[in-house]
């Protein structure tokens, strides 16, 4: 069935489609009679505005564009939430395009959000993005953008991110606390940046400790962990784990679980998002990296750059925001 319009409306009781519009927002020039006539037929017919015509009059589509490397069970739910949580109450609406880690993917879900007159993006790069030079092209239409969770060098926006090198070092210091001998580093891609920050501050404070040995393996996948552990706890004597992320956090889990190596003495700490580990295991000590805050603190700025694009406060910044 055919949407009806403020064009149908007007026909059917023989007006103007302005005396209709005027009608349903309550304008007093408009009789009584008039209005009650006017939102009974657009009762009748399930009448809608058409909001994106109206905010396009007024310059503006009240949408944000949200563009994310993939959308996995861990940390990007929270980040949503966060988003959505903001943008709801300023009354914007926002689409979600998952990149699948591709660049190229990433430059045409860029092309996509211009296409459909956002008014912002919020933005999560990939893997594969190395700089921000295909941004360029939305300083140049004005339209605001926030990186958040991944940055790259010299890039042309802002950024909020957490910091990988403040919680890692802090997971290292629990596990030092406990009194681990011989710990057992679990990280992610080491072509990763993320990872390679995590790994840097980890090991440079376990190695503080000359009584202490590290031992480093990389997995890109839980199963990955599974794989490996199902070697390396062979040997007794690891005491400490240390987790860089939820994924391999939960392949360290099912690995423990299979060899009846949960609570024990074995001490195990991770950077997550802070829900998994409470389903998991009680004594799992965890550095939160709140997914729900970084989305929050996205969206507020780039709501603040929206609103101060077109007055004099605004600052063009590329400052980068660590949680």
């Amino acid at each position: 069935m055919r949407r009806t319009t403020l064009k149908d409306l007007a026909e059917m009781l023989q007006i103007s489609t302005s005396t209709v519009s005027r009608a349903l927002k309550n304008h007093p020039d408009i009789s009584n009679a008039v209005k009650t006539k006017v939102k009974e037929a657009a009762e009748t017919f399930n009448y809608v505005p058409n909001d994106f015509a109206v905010n396009f009059r007024k310059k503006s589509s009240k949408v944000i564009g949200l563009i994310v490397p993939e959308i996995t069970m861990f940390f990007i739910p929270s980040i949503i939430n966060g988003i959505s949580s903001v943008l709801n109450k300023e009354g914007y609406h926002f689409f979600i395009l998952s990149s699948n880690d591709s660049f190229d993917t990433e430059k045409e879900h860029l092309e996509t959000c211009i296409n459909s007159r956002v008014d912002g993006i919020l933005i999560s790069l990939t893997n594969e993005t190395k700089d921000s030079e295909h941004l360029k092209k939305l300083k140049e239409m004005e339209i605001p953008a926030i990186i958040f969770d991944k940055t790259v060098p010299k890039s042309i926006f802002e950024s909020v991110i957490f910091d990988n090198v403040k919680n890692a070092e802090l997971c290292a210091d629990k596990l030092i606390n406990h009194g681990c001998k011989n710990i057992l580093g679990i990280f992610g891609d080491e072509n990763l940046e993320i990872t390679q920050s995590r790994l840097v501050s980890f090991e440079t404070r376990i190695k503080q400790f000359p009584g202490i040995i590290l031992n480093i393996i990389y997995c890109q996948s839980a199963d990955l962990v599974k794989e490996k552990l199902d070697i390396l706890l062979n040997d007794d004597s690891i005491d400490g784990f240390f987790a860089m992320s939820d994924e391999t956090l939960m392949g360290l889990h099912s690995s423990l679980i299979k060899r009846s190596l949960n609570n024990t003495n074995k001490k195990v700490v991770s950077i997550s998002e802070g829900t998994l580990p409470k389903y998991l295991d009680e004594t799992y000590e965890y550095q939160i990296n709140d997914g729900y805050e970084m989305g929050t603190i996205a969206a507020k700025k780039l709501m603040d750059n929206i609103k101060t694009l077109y007055t004099d406060n605004f600052i063009d910044s590329n400052k980068c925001y660590y949680l």
